[in-house]
Parts: C-alpha cells; structure tokens; sequence
C-alpha cells in the first residue's frame, strides 16, 4: 500500500466546498459507527436492483494469480499485477490466472528487466484477449517502500511511453501513467505535465491511484472528476484506490458507499480496490474470500 497522502486544488474554494462534503461524509459515517459497536456492525450486502445490470468495471490487483479464482462475480471482468505477464514466473510459477477475467499487462517503470520482455508479453496478452495496455505505474512516486516507478520529469515519462507504449497504437487501448493523489507537483500536476510533453501520443484512457482517509468518500468522487477534466474527457482507470489505515468495518462502508457511484459514473471506465491479497479482498488464511472480498465480487450497482 502507498504512503497516505494528501492532495490539495489549486481552487481553494473549490477545496474548501469538498471539504464541507467530506465533513459531511465523516459525519454520516462515524454516526453509522457509533449506532453500533464494530463487532456487530451490520455487513448485510444489499440485495436491492440492479440499476446497471450491464456494467463490469470491476477489477482485480493481485500478484498470486491463484486468488483470482475465487472471484466469480459478473462485476469483476478483468485482473493485472503490475506486470507485463499473467502469472510472474520468477515469484509465482504454479499459478494460473482465471481466464474468466481479462488480463491487462503493465510496463511498470522503463527499466531494462522490464523493457526487454514487453513487447513480447504485450502482445501475447493481446492474442489472448487483451485489449488495453497500462503504462508506468506512480511514474510521480519516489521514496523507498512507497511502491512507485519514479521515473523522474514527465518530460522523461513521455519519452519513454513513446518508445515502448506508441507502438502499440492502434492494436490496444493505450493508458497514460498511472498517477498518485499526492499534491503537486505530484498526482495531477504530473498528469497534466506528461500530457503536454507527449506530443503525437496516442493515450486512449487515464489510470490513477487513490488513498486517503476511509470515510472522506467526497474527496474521491471530487478527484476521479478532476482528473476527468484534466485528462480531456478521456475515460478513468483507478488502478488502485483504498482507505488507508481502515478497519474491516470501515473499509466495508467506503465500498459498501463508493462501488454503486463508480458503477453509474460515466467518466469512471474501469476500477481495481487494493488488494487482491491475504487479510484484504481475501481472508487471513488464503482461503477465500473476506467479508470485503465478497462485498466487492457480488455488490450490485444500487443505493
């Protein structure tokens, strides 16, 4: 998980209006926390209708391909674990990815180990199915155990994406970089930066990460919107979005409150929760699925 972090507009009003909402959400989500105790907090999965049946967003991010097999959900469509590959040979060689959900490759960082394989793997994955291509992952993340690329400017970044990302124009969906919400000249600052300097590149959607306090809910609707703008309109990917810190309980009720708004927002194109691991989206033992795992595989698009 990365470090928590906090983003700022450069609207300090618009700012301050969001953190009004965000007041608003704490308001309403320690209210729900202290009607009840967090050993008997209700974890009943609404069985409501579905107001968008069709939609699959719903994404895996994983690194033990094995644990995507207990995710068989319509929701859930597709997987990655930032890398070029399905299963990683080198950390996980007995696994076998669930071929019910689409794998997406990533050029996590344009390192050498990564560069040599990509082509390759890219395009196997396209022969199986693939669609969309990720480019670098927190390319604006520097700082041991932060779990970014840190790929230096954007100028930089740009260069690179034309190199190993441009050629596979026109045969995938090509993504920008995968960008933190850390303030500037971080997140969308970035962003915007490498877009400018990616010149005669053709970047098909947006993915961006997200972490931030488990009940300020309005401050990651307000983000995955601004980085709609920024993007010019181009869909969104959340690669990876959690609460950081959260409790079981409090987790379940940021997903339980932010899955129908993904689902029914149209700027929103696909989304991965972190993660797909042990204690997380799966139980301690590796077993199966957690209480979070089987609200994100079977919650319907519904309020």
């Amino acid at each position: 998980m990365k470090n928590s972090i906090v983003s700022a507009s450069a609207n300090s009003g618009v700012w301050g209006a969001i953190q009004v909402k965000a007041a608003a959400s704490y308001a309403t989500a320690t209210s729900t926390a202290t009607s009840t105790s967090t050993t008997s907090f209700d974890y009943t999965i609404p069985t409501s209708n579905d107001l968008y049946p069709s939609v699959r967003k719903r994404g895996l991010a994983y690194n033990d391909a094995s644990l995507t097999h207990f995710f068989n959900g319509f929701k859930v469509s597709w997987a990655y674990n930032w890398y070029s590959a399905p299963v990683d040979s080198t950390s996980h060689p007995s696994d076998t990815p669930n071929l019910s959900q689409t794998f997406v490759p990533m050029l996590w960082s344009d390192t050498s180990d990564l560069t040599s394989v990509w082509a390759a793997n890219a395009q196997a994955a396209l022969n199986a199915g693939a669609d969309h291509l990720l480019a670098f992952n927190e390319p604006d993340q520097c700082g041991d155990g932060l779990g970014g690329s840190c790929m230096g400017s954007p100028a930089h970044a740009a260069a690179s994406y034309k190199t190993w990302m441009q050629p596979f124009a026109g045969r995938a969906k090509l993504g920008a970089p995968a960008v933190t919400n850390g303030g500037s000249p971080m997140g969308l600052t970035y962003l915007e930066y490498f877009i400018g300097n990616c010149t005669g590149c053709t970047i098909d959607f947006i993915p961006i990460h997200w972490y931030d306090q488990w009940w300020n809910v309005d401050y990651l609707y307000w983000y995955v919107q601004q980085a709609y703008q920024v993007g010019g309109g181009r869909p969104i990917w959340i690669t990876e979005f959690a609460p950081w810190g959260a409790e079981e309980w409090q987790q379940w009720w940021f997903l339980n409150q932010t899955l129908p708004w993904l689902d029914q927002y149209d700027g929103v194109e696909r989304y991965a929760y972190f993660g797909t691991f042990d204690g997380m989206l799966i139980n301690d033992n590796g077993t199966g699925l957690s209480r979070l795992g089987e609200l994100y595989n079977e919650r319907r698009s519904s309020y």
